[in-house]
């Protein structure tokens, strides 16, 4: 159901303000709702905070993953030294190098008996990883060797081994939504506009492994020739009126690129998409809206949209659009037709750090 229970509110410009602000339409004085909402049964309570609810899972063998390519191949040499430091510590360890395609071809086998998972590598590593860990019900957790690194910035995961090896021993389990766009899961968001151009981009050029710098010439050349689409968008089957072209943040968590954190609001374990549109016509405008983002006034200012919900539909009103999750382009890298994205609620078990 789309979230729309508490329309008219004002938002303010902190952020315990920001969660508990309007859920959906625009970010002053709320439109674009139902006049009578959700059921009750949906409707949202105030000040929403991410559940702290979590079990201890009495870890003993562990399976390490690693992205060969990942950190220009660090995180596989890494992997050697994790797998022994692990040992060391008592655990029972199995490493294992990623693979291209669908986890269930090369990881659902290997993870079944194992009470842990290590993903070495960065967020495509991690998403990648996500339906294998959410099929098999086998905690997760992250050595961060990607570029952003967002799945680990959001849980406060490390390079740091001792701290993995607390983890593992007295962690705790918390369960996490995971998002689906076109079949293929992330973790973190999806984006439709400029993002999603630098993505490709890069993607068509790359020969190996990146870096941030690497990210310069795309974004440069996409600045010089993307002009926002006309997008139509569709909430729990019901039609979000948008202003005029823009772009779009779904957000899953509230990570993005350089803490630019679009859609700020969002809460890892609620079962909803964070839809956040952000009206321009060129990338000058998306500029000005990464300014705001940056600051976190995004949603002072009144052109800014935002709604929840548990599916979303998006059509380009021109054509075809592209797409990006978690910073990648999809496995089939040509325009999407139609762009369906979808939520399974609390279905990735992640590893959290004790709370004491």
């Amino acid at each position: 159901m789309v979230d729309d229970s508490v329309c008219g509110t004002k938002i303010g410009s902190s952020r315990r303000a920001r969660q508990s602000s309007p859920l959906c339409g625009h970010s002053a004085v709320l439109r674009n709702c139902s006049p009578k909402g959700p059921p009750d049964e949906h409707r949202a309570t105030p000040n929403r905070e991410i559940t702290k609810k979590a079990y201890r899972p009495g870890v003993r063998r562990v399976l390490v993953i690693f992205n060969p390519i990942s950190g220009g191949g660090r995180a596989a040499a890494a992997s050697v030294g994790i797998e022994r430091a692990l040992s060391e510590a008592g655990f029972v360890v199995f490493r294992l190098a990623t693979e291209p395609g669908p986890s269930e071809a090369w990881l659902d086998g290997p993870l079944a008996g194992h009470d842990a998972l290590v993903v070495m590598g960065g967020d495509g590593a991690v998403r990648g990883a996500a339906l294998s860990a959410s099929r098999v019900g086998v905690p997760l957790c992250n050595l961060p060797f990607g570029t952003e690194n967002l799945f680990a910035r959001h849980f406060g995961m490390s390079r740091d081994v001792p701290a993995l090896i607390e983890r593992l021993r007295g962690g705790g389990v918390r369960r996490v939504d995971l998002g689906l766009v076109n079949g293929e899961p992330f973790l973190s968001m999806c984006g439709i506009g400029l993002d999603a151009e630098v993505v490709h981009d890069l993607a068509g050029a790359r020969t190996g492994t990146i870096s941030k710098l690497d990210y310069t010439a795309p974004i440069l050349r996409q600045a010089l020739s993307w002009r926002a689409p006309r997008l139509e968008v569709e909430l729990d089957g019901s039609p979000w009126r948008l202003p005029g072209p823009g772009f779009l943040v779904i957000g899953n968590t509230r990570g993005y690129a350089a803490h630019l954190d679009p859609a700020s609001m969002a809460i890892d374990d609620d079962g909803l998409l964070d839809a956040c549109f952000f009206p321009c016509r060129s990338a000058i405008g998306a500029s000005m809206w990464a300014i705001r983002c940056w600051l976190g006034q995004q949603f002072r200012a009144r052109r800014a949209m935002h709604c929840r919900a548990q599916s979303i539909v998006v059509k380009g009103a021109d054509g075809p659009v592209r797409y990006q999750m978690d910073g990648d382009r999809p496995r089939a890298p040509q325009d999407a037709v139609v762009v369906r994205l979808e939520v399974r609620r609390q279905a990735v078990p992640i590893l959290v750090k004790s709370e004491k």
